[in-house]
């Protein structure tokens, strides 16, 4: 952008240079012109004033040797005299006819490849003298081509002294967009104290404050999210709490150690959910163990499972970490809409299992009901009773996102296979 701002300056140069030199070229050659075709005037009304002095002064016809003489007081030889008798000296006027040429008074006119100057002389006897002046084409714009010379060159140096004001005038205009947008990428990178420095056009100056106050409010409404998941970790606590002072008092102690090793998984669940949440987005990584995420969740679900006389069975690796291109939210996220899928859509009592493999990454929930009642169940706004379609177009999503796909397995029952993408450090 700012090559192109430095050219639209560049071309302004050249287009005010253009407009202002080339109407002064046009008015130094007329000037030229016209001082050339007044010189040749002057030149010849002094001849004639001459010419007619030595009729007055004589009280002859002017001979071919006054005309000589007088002619040869001018420093130019493009002088030429008609003498009444129709003699003519002097050279360089074309083979006119000057009596003709003069009838009119005395004139400028246009000939063969130059203009003439012809002003004639009366005497007292009736008749008449012409003199002439003829200057050819060359000589109308003698030095104009000069001045087109300098002309052109001053352009030129207005043009090239105009590219690095043009290159600095560009780049003070482009320095505060550019500092905008790097403090809008830092945003969106996670950076929330990103903010930007004001400057330039009123209009850039304007969108400088604007990204800053929306930073100023959106920083504020995350320090109150914040606060208030905080405030609902406490609030979920206290009842947990509750809850073990409960189970520990039971008496069956088989039904009592059931109890608190179901809101021991719930505690921890809760734990983790709220420190998830907690975190700043740049604090949150792009990659999960998706091993270690599901073994920590199935201990909310078996609570869930057990509750509704379920049979779970989770088998994940234990001796290696199955890394996926996924952040832990997501991976939740599928797993929940998976195993919701299955508490919806099966009976109670139904079993079902979760399973974790390595290679490729992936996760598989299976159920023991009758299936699925269509293959499409995946597309967005696919309904099977009361269920919206939503939640497994969620999980293809997800999958996708990560670099894998969704598909379904063989066999009894449902089987619904997760395959996540790997890291690409891992690829």
């Amino acid at each position: 952008m700012r090559r192109r701002l430095a050219l639209v300056f560049v071309a302004l140069a050249v287009m005010l240079a253009v407009g202002f030199l080339v109407p002064l070229g046009r008015s130094v050659k007329s000037q030229a012109e016209l001082r050339t075709l007044t010189g040749a005037q002057s030149d010849a009304r002094g001849a004639a004033t001459a010419l007619a002095a030595v009729v007055s002064t004589t009280g002859r016809s002017p001979s071919l040797e006054d005309a000589a003489y007088i002619i040869g007081s001018f420093e130019t030889e493009n002088i030429v005299i008609l003498l009444p008798d129709d003699m003519k000296i002097g050279r360089g006027v074309p083979n006119l006819d000057l009596r003709s040429l003069s009838k009119d008074g005395s004139i400028i006119a246009d000939v063969e490849s130059g203009v003439i100057a012809v002003v004639p002389i009366s005497f007292d006897d009736g008749s008449f003298a012409v003199v002439a002046t003829y200057v050819e084409n060359s000589d109308l714009r003698e030095g104009v081509a000069t001045s087109w010379l300098i002309l052109t060159a001053l352009g030129l140096i207005v043009v090239v002294g105009s590219v690095p004001i043009a290159d600095r005038l560009a780049a003070s205009l482009i320095k505060p967009v550019k500092g905008l947008s790097t403090a809008a990428l830092k945003w969106a990178g996670g950076d929330l104290s990103a903010r930007v420095d004001p400057s330039g056009p009123r209009e850039i100056v304007e969108s400088g404050e604007a990204f800053n106050l929306l930073a100023e409010r959106l920083t504020e409404l995350l320090a109150a999210e914040r606060e208030r998941v905080a405030d609902l970790s406490h609030r979920l606590r206290t009842p947990l709490a509750a809850l073990r002072l409960q189970a520990e008092s039971t008496r069956d102690p088989d039904h009592r150690n059931s109890l608190i090793a179901d809101i021991a998984n719930l505690e921890g669940e809760v734990t983790a959910l709220i420190e998830d949440l907690r975190k700043l987005p740049d604090e949150q990584s792009t990659i999960a163990d998706l091993a270690a995420v599901v073994g920590r969740r199935m201990g909310f679900w078996r609570v869930v499972a057990s509750a509704q006389d379920r049979e779970l069975s989770v088998t994940t690796p234990t001796d290696i970490p199955v890394l996926v291109s996924s952040p832990d939210a997501e991976v939740i996220t599928a797993l929940d809409n998976l195993v919701q899928n299955v508490l919806a859509h099966t009976p109670a009592s139904t079993g079902f299992s979760v399973t974790v493999m390595d290679e490729p990454p992936s996760l598989v929930v299976s159920d023991e009901g009758d299936g699925l009642a269509s293959p499409d169940v995946f597309d967005r706004g696919s309904t099977t009773g009361e269920s919206s379609g939503l939640g497994l177009d969620i999980v293809r999503k997800i999958a996708e996102a990560s670099g894998g796909e969704v598909r379904i397995g063989g066999g009894p029952g449902t089987n619904i296979i997760i395959r996540f993408g790997k890291p690409s450090e891992e690829l």
